[in-house]
């Protein structure tokens, strides 16, 4: 059996959020961490993979901004698109059964996901965050993070600018390799030192290491 997944709860109603931990761990796949306020959950040393956070913008920002790379799923009757720093946002009232299917599809995907290795960083490309054991957790743009996909699928062999263009943006009118050109310098940037295996090769790119 699979190690359960560590979810915090960041409900402000005591009751609420006990009857919610008591619901969500009832079958044993997750263990559940509670915080009744944007203090407590910033303080959470859980090492959470999954954070549901009710009603609160500010605090899932304020996760990101601390280098929580965990998913964090906003609870709100204000649904609409998530903003940088949130992974999704629901809306409310949703029923428990409803939400502990949800929680189990999104770490079904999650786990089913292949991890990138980029020097000494691990990518997940669905939630194009890149973590690092000596570093705190960057997020990418949905690009970057497919740039670093495909030259990782490539296994260290050149992937031309066009192709790359075609692949990420697809076949956009007027697009010039300086758009490509551009993501790539932000890249190495965001990678720190380990952004010199990220190589310019004639025509192209590619990972100079793989591990």
């Amino acid at each position: 059996m699979s190690a359960p997944v560590k979810l915090l709860l960041v409900i402000p109603e005591p009751m609420l959020c006990q009857t919610m931990a008591e619901h969500l761990s009832q079958n044993g796949t997750m263990a559940v961490s509670q915080a009744d306020s944007a203090a407590a959950a910033l303080a959470s040393d859980s090492g959470f993979e999954l954070a549901l956070v009710d009603e609160d913008q500010e605090l899932c920002r304020a996760l990101r901004t601390q280098g929580i790379a965990a998913r964090v799923i906003l609870l709100s009757a204000a649904n609409g698109i998530a903003p940088t720093g949130i992974d999704a946002i629901w809306p409310k009232p949703l029923r428990l059964a409803g939400l502990a299917a949800r929680l189990a599809e999104v770490m079904a995907r999650r786990s089913d996901t292949e991890t990138v290795r980029v020097g000494g960083w691990s990518l997940d490309p669905e939630r194009r965050v890149l973590q690092s054991p000596t570093a705190p957790a960057i997020r990418l743009t949905d690009k970057e993070a497919a740039i670093l996909s495909r030259l990782a699928q490539a296994e260290g062999a050149v992937v031309g600018r066009d192709a790359l263009l075609a692949e990420v943006w697809g076949y956009a009118a007027g697009l010039s390799t300086h758009t490509l050109e551009t993501h790539i310098y932000r890249l190495r940037r965001k990678l720190g030192q380990d952004g010199a295996c990220l190589v310019t090769d004639g025509g192209g790119y590619r990972l100079a290491v793989t591990l």
